[in-house]
């Protein structure tokens, strides 16, 4: 059905739950009901890294393939082994 308020180009916009964008609130959910230490710090780590991604224009996935290929190189080892019968 088609809505007057829906538009194509909305299905590429980051997901939020009022105001906080969706990948922050699953920690601050968990610090909601797991209120620990380590959990708060979690929730602000979390919150100060998407903050710094959104604002250079950088998704989270588009991060974690960046930080991947930092860590572990461009080039990709691949052994293969032949099975005899």
């Amino acid at each position: 059905m088609y809505d007057d308020y829906t538009h194509w180009r909305d299905s590429g916009r980051t997901p939020k739950f009022f105001m906080i964008e969706a990948q922050v609130f699953i920690p601050i959910l968990l610090t909601l009901f797991h209120f620990r230490t380590w959990t708060l710090m979690l929730s602000i780590a979390v919150a100060v890294l998407l903050y710094v991604l959104g604002r250079y224009q950088v998704s989270l996935r588009v991060f974690m393939i960046n930080l991947r290929e930092w860590v572990f190189g461009r080039q990709k080892h691949v052994e293969i082994h032949e099975i005899y019968e």
